[in-house]
């Protein structure tokens, strides 16, 4: 099932984006654990892709995507 923030942009002031592409869920501390997959587009160059865990993604980006 598709995880609510899969797709959604958010464009800072300064014109750069970030976008989550993918949420899934993997073996992490003897349990499993939620990652994001985001992008972030600066200027012009090429996007950076990164992973963060899902309560790190929410405690740092959250208010972002209003959640």
């Amino acid at each position: 099932m598709k995880h609510s923030l899969v797709g959604k942009k958010h464009t800072f002031e300064d014109g750069n984006v970030i976008e989550v592409i993918q949420v899934k869920d993997r073996d992490y501390n003897e349990g499993t654990e939620s990652f994001v997959t985001y992008l972030i587009y600066t200027g012009n160059s090429l996007p950076r892709k990164l992973v963060m865990r899902m309560d790190e993604f929410i405690s740092t980006f959250g208010h972002l995507f209003d959640t």
